[in-house]
Parts: C-alpha cells; structure tokens; sequence
C-alpha cells in the first residue's frame, strides 16, 4: 500500500467478498462536470473481473483504460458527488462484457467516489429467461384463445397468423398441408409490401417441394435454416424456390394427426430476438393449429356424410328434404324424376348384396348422366329422386326421354321411372305424388312383361312418397 496515492484505503479492501475500486474524479472547467476518472485502487476481484491486473489500472484512466470505455460510468460519479449519496443500479458493462449490478457512493476525501460490484450474469440469465418465457407463454395463450374462440374456421386461422405475427414479426406466415403425396398452401399472412404465394403453392408433389424437409427431422423436432444457401447443392428445387421469394431463413413446425405428418405451420425471414423463443411458440401453436384442422376436417366430413349418400356418392335422404323445404320458399319450375331399380330383393338374394350395390351404384350413375349429381339424391333403399330447377316443359320432357331410351338399351340392370314438370315449385309436394305413382305404373308394366304379378312388391309403391307427403 506504501506505493500507492492513498495509503489511507486500509489492505481489508483487497479481501472484501466483491470487486471494489476506488476513482478520483477529475473535473471539467467548471468544476462540476466530470470528465473522467483515475484508478486510486482495485482489488482482486475487480482485476479479476476487468481482465486487468492492479499495476495496469493504478494511476490509469478510466476512459483510456478501455478501448470501449462508457462515458455513462461517469455520470454516475457526477450524480454521487452532487448528491452525496450512494447510487445504486444495473447495467451491462460493456468494456467486460458482463451484467453488473453495483453502487456508487461519495468517500470522506472530497473528489473521491468507490464503486462495488457484483457479477449478476447468471442472474440475469436466469431473469431473461424467465421474461423470455412469460412472453412466449402469454403468446401462446393468445393465439390459442383465437383459435378456440366462435370465429368461423377461415376467420380463426387468419386471425391467430396475424397474432403470431405481431409476436415474431415475419416476413410470410403460413400453413402447409398435405396427404403425404400432394401439398397445399391453405393459410397465409403477409408483411406490408410481401407478395402472397398461396395461389401458386396449390396441389405441389409432396417429395419434389418439401420431401427434402423430412431430412431435418430425423435430428430435430422443426425444419430450421438459418441461411437457404446451405440448400442449394443438396435440394436445388427448395432452393430456388425459396430464392425466388426473397426469403433468407426460414422455421417450419411439423405437425400431426395419429402420428401422421399433415403439415407444417412455417414462418419466412422471422426476426431473431432473445425477448421470445420462436421455436418454441411455434412448436406449441402448430399443436393447436392441427387440432384445429383435423376438428374442421372431421365436421366437413360428418357434414359431408349426413348430406351424401356413402354408397353412390349421391346427395342423401336430409339433403333431399332440405332441398325440397328451399324450393318451396319460392316460386319457379321445377322438373321432378322419380326412380326405383327393380329387382334390388331378388339380385341381393341371388347374387350377393355387394351385387345389388354395384346395381344401385349403376343406376345412380344413369341418373346422374341425364340429370347431374347435383340434382340427383338416393332417397332410401332402391328409390331415387331428381330435381330439376328452373328447367323448361319441352326440354325436361326431352330430358325424361332420354333417360328411358337409355334405361331401355342398359343391360345390366332395370329401372321404373316416372316423371312431371311443374310450373311453381310452392306444389313441389303434390308433384311428387304425381311423379311416383306414374313410377308405380311403369313398375307394374315391368312385372307384367316379366309374369311376375304386381303382388306384394307393387303395393309398396301404392302410397306416395312419404318423405314428402307433409299433407
């Protein structure tokens, strides 16, 4: 200590459990600002801290001491000074390149200061991660109340892309999906000044456009590249593809149903922050996004099947009453086809029941030759109904005569038809009575040609239809 400017600093300093040191501020001209400091003393632990040893920081000054000294340091001694009382606060010190937490305080000998410090890194580390965390939490809890909210599907989906992109701020978010053998863009967002690409990333052969992404997948649960031209010897196709867009890293997240893959949620040129772990909201937000679409996927396919008929592919029994409560709301012609295949009991018994439902496939597929599947419904069993909108006398009594020239050249299977034109859908009940007893008729001419009687089998037909009879 004899060595030193101050031999008043007692040697327990140098023992003290943080890094101490001690400044003797120099003034400005005017006698209040500072300028910059000189080391006095350091002990072991701040030349631990700094990189520097006591001999190269005694009699030093501060801002010459680094090649990146702070000024701020300063007015902090300034503030002490002026005050005369200590200041506490926490900084990234740049010069070490280490989080610090420390206090400044005035000494007895007036244009001294003394700062302790304390190396808070891990501290730190540990609060950023933590905020890091809370953030992308928060993120996700969001973007998952949109999509579990009562948007409907399209609304929703768009909705929780332009959430996630005021978290992670992409140039593109989007959804892909796929069947394992084509691949669709379904959902987008965009930046301010991005052309879209929805319209051109439609029904893509999946191994051409992204079966080279299964590669990264076999070590990592995402297809993460930070820079697209580590693609271009590799996988040439994605490569350009993706050069073409402008885009320069891109982040795709798997995701499942049943352990099958059907898509990725994927982001273009995301911005790169320690505040939030993009990977990781990502991650949890493609787990809503696949049960959001494999729900939607399973109600279009109820939907699908409460409407159509499995067997035929035909419009079914609700969608023929549907249809018909529609038409009756207004007033316009309507051209009405009553069909039932003869024979469907005996072709099951003799040979087979997947006989008669290749017969019932074959007489669905007439009907909708002549009429379209559009206007074509299995209404039960053997019997089929086509309705015709908005369709002229002449031309459905055209329509209705080349339906029987075809059924009378089909060698396969026979068919009973009957049919009527109306001229306000508002009867569309009593022409439905209409078309199935001239049906009835024309069965009856069938078993008569065939010696088999009217019988049993006529006289189910006797009524009119009860589907439609709301009389």
């Amino acid at each position: 200590m004899s060595k030193m400017e101050n031999s008043w600093i007692p040697d327990v300093y140098n023992d003290i459990p943080v890094a101490y040191v001690v400044y003797k501020v120099l003034f400005a001209e005017d006698g209040e600002t500072v300028k910059n400091t000189q080391y006095v003393y350091a002990n072991r632990l701040y030349c631990e801290m700094a990189g520097k040893s006591q001999a190269e920081l005694v009699g030093s000054l501060f801002l010459s001491a680094y090649d990146n000294a702070d000024p701020h340091w300063l007015t902090y001694c300034e503030q002490a000074i002026k005050t005369g009382r200590p200041v506490h606060d926490s900084i990234y010190a740049q010069e070490i390149q280490h989080w610090l937490d420390f206090t400044v305080m005035p000494l007895a000998k007036p244009g001294y200061v003394a700062y302790t410090f304390m190396n808070i890194d891990a501290d730190r580390a540990y609060k950023m991660n933590m905020e890091r965390r809370d953030a992308s939490q928060k993120a996700i809890l969001n973007i998952s109340k949109i999509l579990n909210n009562d948007e409907d599907y399209e609304t929703s989906m768009n909705h929780a892309l332009q959430e996630l992109s005021r978290v992670i701020h992409p140039d593109r978010l989007y959804i892909l999906e796929t069947d394992g053998k084509t691949v669709s863009n379904t959902f987008e967002w965009c930046a301010e000044g991005i052309t879209p690409e929805i319209d051109t990333l439609q029904d893509l052969d999946y191994e051409e456009y992204i079966g080279g992404w299964e590669k990264f997948l076999k070590d990592s649960p995402t297809v993460l590249i930070e820079d697209i031209e580590t693609l271009k010897e590799d996988d040439p196709v994605d490569y350009y593809n993706l050069k073409r867009q402008g885009i320069k890293r891109i982040l795709d997240v798997p995701f499942y149903h049943d352990g099958r893959l059907i898509g990725y949620l994927g982001a273009d040129n995301y911005e790169v922050s320690d505040l939030i772990n993009t990977a990781d909201i990502l991650e949890t937000v493609s787990y809503f996004i696949a049960s959001k679409i494999t729900n939607h996927s399973l109600m279009t396919e109820l939907e699908r099947l409460s409407r159509y008929d499995s067997l035929t592919g035909l419009h079914n029994r609700n969608a023929l009453t549907e249809k018909m409560d529609a038409m009756q709301q207004c007033t316009y012609s309507v051209g009405v086809v009553y069909a039932d295949l003869n024979g469907l009991k005996e072709i099951n018994d003799n040979f087979s029941h997947g006989a008669g439902d290749r017969a019932l496939q074959r007489a669905a597929a007439i009907l909708t030759e002549c009429y379209g599947v559009e206007n074509t419904y299995r209404a039960g069993g053997d019997e089929f109904v086509v309705l015709v909108p908005l369709i002229t006398k002449i031309d459905f009594q055209s329509s209705l005569s080349r339906l029987r020239e075809k059924l009378q050249q089909e060698k396969e299977i026979s068919v009973a038809v009957g049919g009527h034109w109306i001229a306000d859908s508002t009867k569309l009940n009593e022409a439905l009575r209409v078309t199935d007893c001239r049906m009835y008729h024309d069965k009856v001419e069938y078993y008569n040609r065939r010696d088999k009687g009217t019988g049993h089998r006529a006289a189910r037909h006797a009524q009119p239809l009860r589907l439609v009879d709301k009389a």
